[in-house]
């Protein structure tokens, strides 16, 4: 129990099982939680750009369509909306933030997170640890919400875990020709059998929009930040071995002098990484770090924001060790 922070509760999805049972584990009072968030999204996507769901399904190649589609009839919704939230990252890359750490420790590599979009109040009401099982098993996590489908921040329990940050390039917009990114972490998640792998899948693969990646491994030494735009990446690692490594919204690899957005959350990120750099430099590599460390650091006043709506731990090495926590002063706002 944090005095800060609330640790959220697990839903689990049955793999194994079609599409239409497998989002049945969303109980009524899951679906309306579900609706609320989706109406929330669709309230800042314009109307004209639904035509984009189509292209989201020849682009994925149909890959996620009868998902969205079982999600659409079980929060009593239209599918092409459900596909426009799980691509809302390319819409509207300006309105997030987020700071990620990457860290060695005497236990493996952690990714520590703090999410910061909006509605945040709905967002962590509704926040949920997502666990998608096969065979029995845990084979993908996520910090996700009822009936979503793309990925923010996410676990493949024994391989990697990975986690986005927004950012936005200079001289490039958002290209409907490139694979949606939050539909492409959950590809990354399913597809990617080791950290390698992931890593190829993210500097190889044409996205819609620009973003910072975050890939943490089960080994101290795979642990990197894949600066993206639709088709050009730049790789950003550790200083030092045993060194931190974290990101917040800016370019520092891909376009050394770009700086920030330059705009609302985003000109918070220089400031969030510089104090994440003095809040990180006592730590000892040999040593373990516990979550509790961990979530004060994310929740410190430099460094937390306004929205942030989760704060997220994933410890790759330890299988499922994967933890969902909300601010506790937004659980007593109106959220729904």
């Amino acid at each position: 129990m944090h005095s800060f922070a609330v640790e959220r509760p697990t839903l689990d999805l049955d793999l194994d099982l079609p599409p239409r049972r497998r989002w049945a584990a969303l109980d009524d009072e899951l679906a309306q939680q579900g609706r609320a968030v989706l109406q929330a999204v669709m309230k800042e996507i314009p109307q004209q750009l639904r035509p984009l769901a189509d292209l989201v399904r020849l682009r994925t190649r149909g890959r996620f369509q009868a998902d969205f589609r079982a999600v659409a009839a079980r929060l009593d919704a239209s599918w092409r909306d459900v596909v426009l939230a799980a691509v809302s990252y390319d819409l509207t890359i300006a309105a997030f933030g987020c700071s990620t750490l990457a860290l060695a420790t005497a236990d493996g590599p952690v990714l520590a997170r703090n999410l910061d979009w909006w509605p945040e109040a709905l967002l962590a009401r509704t926040s949920l640890r997502v666990v998608g099982r096969s065979g029995g098993r845990a084979r993908i996590i996520t910090a996700g919400w009822p009936g979503s489908i793309g990925v923010v921040t996410g676990l493949a329990p024994g391989r990697f875990a990975v986690a986005i940050n927004a950012v936005s390039a200079p001289d490039e917009r958002a290209r409907a020709t490139g694979y949606p990114v939050l539909l492409f972490l959950a590809r990354v998640l399913e597809d990617a059998p080791d950290f390698d792998a992931a890593l190829r899948l993210m500097t190889q693969t044409r996205l819609a929009a620009s973003c910072l990646l975050t890939l943490v491994g089960v080994e101290n030494h795979q642990r990197v930040v894949v600066e993206r735009t639709s088709t050009r990446h730049a790789l950003r690692r550790p200083p030092s071995r045993g060194a931190p490594l974290y990101t917040t919204n800016d370019y520092r690899a891909l376009y050394a002098d770009a700086g920030s957005l330059g705009q609302g959350l985003h000109e918070t990120s220089c400031s969030r990484f510089h104090a994440l750099t003095k809040l990180l430099a006592p730590l000892d590599p040999a040593r373990p770090v516990a979550d509790e460390w961990l979530l004060r650091t994310l929740a410190h006043r430099d460094v937390i924001q306004e929205i942030t709506a989760q704060h997220v731990i994933a410890r790759p090495a330890a299988g499922d060790s994967f933890g969902v926590w909300v601010p506790r002063r937004l659980l007593s706002l109106r959220a729904l």
